[in-house]
């Protein structure tokens, strides 16, 4: 990553480094699907974010920074890429409500509802209103203080094909493409900020898988290591940063490998690789190292550990009440169906058996309220969520 953790590294399990790219290089990032609302900062780097004010008439009024105290300091999560950014954090609760802005079930606009406040990597502070997002397109407006500068960007992310996210640089006020193709990595070593024990946030060098890859945390010495049996997530930290420590006591303080975790990743096509760390310099060179080893492929894998479904639509989607849910199973199983609010109410839990090939399942909300609703389907740890608008 070079001295100072300068770099994001992605990485291939199959083909090594992918492509290092500055990790200073952007702000804040907008995720590329038409049903998500993520806006993500670049917390890992010193980019902060406020909640200022609900009332978006006072943009052209907010001219410093002496409320900053008062404000409240946003973090997303690091546990997923699509949803809980930075942005999101200051949600009302509402179903509507997406933080920085509300959804309309008539049009399908998220019309930008908050004014923030954003330090930038540069230390500059902008004011920011997101004004709307329209299918992929998010329209970004952020001025400076005084008012001399004041730009809306237009991000059309679907531009960027096969990537989470399109990012933007408000030091330099320029999008940039920064990210491999999807396919093409497997993690990337970066800087993020994460919540210590709900005490307290703070930056960490460490490790997020790529969406679609999923990891198995073995509590092992990879000499004994072994994935059977054990449960696959596709959360973006598993890996995180706890596979190291710093001893403060040590002379000189050093970071500590912690020599009884082993990772096994199952990439995309299904192969299965053993992963354990040997050794991590810290910022004088921002090396990491580790041993990897490719224990199975995607024909050999363990078919409990992994979805065995694939979720071709849910439709009709926005719905007035019901919906069929259409997947594929490569096997006769067992699955298990819920469906959530945005407030994690559960509303549908039942069991479903699924046939070998194509299914339908008809979903029943004419109970619920009008809002958004993550559908999930799976069994055990292994599930896929898809978004479901109700609209009655």
């Amino acid at each position: 990553m070079q001295p100072g953790y300068t770099n994001d590294v992605f990485y291939s399990l199959e083909n090594g480094e992918v492509r290092e790219y500055s990790g200073s290089s952007w702000t804040v990032a907008f995720y590329n699907s038409a049903m998500s609302a993520a806006i993500m900062i670049n917390d890992g780097r010193g980019v902060e974010l406020y909640k200022v004010t609900d009332d978006i008439s006072q943009f052209a009024n907010i001219t410093d920074t002496i409320g900053l105290s008062t404000w409240t300091q946003l973090y997303g999560t690091d546990t997923t890429w699509s949803d809980g950014s930075a942005f999101e954090a200051a949600s009302t609760g509402s179903q509507s409500n997406y933080g920085w802005g509300e959804y309309n079930f008539v049009s399908h606009v998220i019309a930008g509802s908050r004014i923030f406040m954003i330090k930038t990597i540069e230390d500059t502070y902008y004011k920011v209103f997101v004004v709307e997002k329209e299918t992929g397109i998010f329209t970004y407006r952020y001025a400076s203080l005084d008012n001399s500068f004041d730009t809306t960007m237009v991000i059309n992310v679907p531009d960027f094909l096969n990537k989470s996210y399109a990012y933007l640089n408000m030091d330099n006020h320029t999008v940039q493409d920064r990210e491999p193709s999807g396919d093409e990595w497997d993690f990337v070593f970066t800087r993020y900020v994460t919540n210590f024990q709900g005490l307290a946030y703070y930056p960490v060098t460490g490790v997020f898988s790529n969406e679609g890859v999923e990891v198995a945390e073995v509590n092992d010495i990879p000499a004994n290591a072994d994935y059977t049996g054990a449960s696959f997530s596709g959360a973006r930290n598993v890996i995180g940063d706890d596979w190291k420590s710093f001893d403060q006591m040590a002379m000189p303080p050093q970071f500590v490998l912690n020599d009884s975790v082993t990772y096994y990743v199952r990439n995309k096509v299904g192969d299965i690789y053993k992963l354990y760390f040997t050794a991590f310099d810290g910022s004088s060179t921002g090396n990491v190292r580790f041993n990897k080893e490719k224990v199975a492929s995607g024909t050999t894998s363990i078919r409990d550990n992994q979805p065995s479904v694939d979720v071709h639509t849910i439709y009709p989607n926005p719905t007035k009440g019901s919906a069929d849910l259409v997947f594929s199973s490569e096997e006769k199983e067992k699955l298990n169906l819920r469906v959530y609010s945005l407030l994690g109410k559960l509303v549908i839990n039942s069991e479903i058996v699924a046939n070998l090939g194509l299914n339908s399942v008809r979903l029943n909300l004419n109970d619920v309220e009008n809002g958004v609703y993550l559908v999930q389907l799976g069994k055990n740890n292994n599930t896929t969520t898809h978004k479901l608008i109700v609209n009655k």
